[in-house]
């Protein structure tokens, strides 16, 4: 079962969003922030897939470690629609449906 990481402080939206993508057959593992990550992040298999929200995120996490992941795993980052982010991300910019982004992780994931 591929594993996909959900990283973000609202815990209410990586709640559903695990859920979804367990539904859609993916072994789901959720994180308040990059620094719990890590150990999944370093895991072998390593994770096919990492979504990241933005909402009361370190601006470190946001401008420093996001794209540094994004050359290692692909990355789906959930923003707000103002914000201005690495132009190297993915992008799914609110408001948004939890099904948006579980469908454009399974896109990624099987492309």
């Amino acid at each position: 079962m591929k594993t996909i990481l959900v990283v973000g402080r609202d815990w209410k939206f990586r709640a559903l969003l695990r859920a979804q993508l367990r539904e859609d057959g993916y072994n789901a593992l959720g994180f308040a922030t990059l620094e719990e990550a890590t150990e999944p992040l370093a895991s072998s298999p390593p994770p096919v897939a990492l979504v990241f929200d933005t909402s009361d995120a370190s601006p470190v996490e946001i401008r420093t470690e996001l794209p540094g992941l994004a050359a290692r795993l692909p990355v789906v980052v959930v923003a707000a629609a103002d914000e201005p982010l690495d132009a190297s991300l993915r992008a799914l910019r609110r408001p948004l449906r939890v099904e948006d982004v579980a469908a454009a992780v399974k896109a990624l994931v099987s492309a």
